[in-house]
């Protein structure tokens, strides 16, 4: 996250630049990071939405693709919301007026906050189609920073079969080496064949084994749905 308000204000212009969002400072997201079944009497807190073992890893990444915060100790059943909401960065967007003027990006299965903007899920005006293209677009920078750390460290793809322990960790340690491979200027790491067979193998047996379910949309608070519309209002209505 930004340190101060001169870093919100760059941070914030460059995300301005993708796609004309204004006022944010980061893409914010949780994905799968597959685990041995840890076993015993908990380990069934551990099966994510998609029927495997694994923790539900959460980050905010900035319009670099560099990861600005990371937590990884959540079990997969954990929701992206409730990962956020006990979260310390959630408490810092609540009560540090230095962000009080900005907000990071999410999908609509967070809730809808002052400092946390979902898309529309049933758009109904030009305006609102707008907001949700620039948002999809610039929100996109979290799915693209997962997509190159997984094909960087395909751990965090095929799985980790080691101590449940030590897995936070290495996901962490995964996490400052993008960042450095970042700062380095080191090549987006291209796609592996191996890597991709294997991994849409999993996939399959994932479909074949996954439950249906519909997490939803969480609720809108007023602070959030005004402001989202304020945004509409200045930046997307012409």
């Amino acid at each position: 996250m930004p340190v101060n308000s001169e870093e919100c204000k760059k941070v914030s212009k460059i995300f301005f630049n993708i796609a004309g969002f204004p006022s944010v400072i980061g893409a914010l997201d949780g994905t799968f990071v597959r685990i041995a079944s840890p076993g015993g009497k908990d380990a069934e807190r551990f099966r994510c939405r998609k029927n495997y073992f694994a923790l539900n890893v959460q980050t905010i990444v900035d319009s670099d693709l560099v990861i600005r915060n990371v937590v990884a100790r959540w079990p997969g059943s954990a929701h992206d919301s409730t990962i956020f909401t006990n979260s310390a960065v959630c408490l810092l967007l609540k009560t540090n007026s230095i962000f009080q003027n900005y907000h990071l990006l999410v999908d609509s299965g967070y809730a809808l906050e002052k400092y946390l903007l979902t898309p529309f899920l049933n758009p109904r005006s030009p305006a609102e189609v707008r907001y949700n293209k620039s948002h999809v677009i610039t929100r996109n920078t979290v799915e693209r920073k997962y997509g190159i750390l997984k094909r960087r460290f395909p751990c965090l793809s095929i799985g980790l079969n080691c101590n449940l322990e030590r897995v936070p960790a290495i996901i962490v340690a995964c996490c400052v080496l993008h960042n450095l491979a970042i700062r380095l200027d080191d090549p987006e790491p291209p796609a592996d064949p191996q890597v991709e067979v294997l991994l849409r193998q999993l996939e399959l047996e994932t479909e074949q084994l996954q439950l249906s379910s519909s997490i939803g949309s969480q609720s809108s608070y007023p602070a959030g749905f005004a402001k989202r519309n304020v945004i509409v209002q200045n930046y997307f209505s012409n």
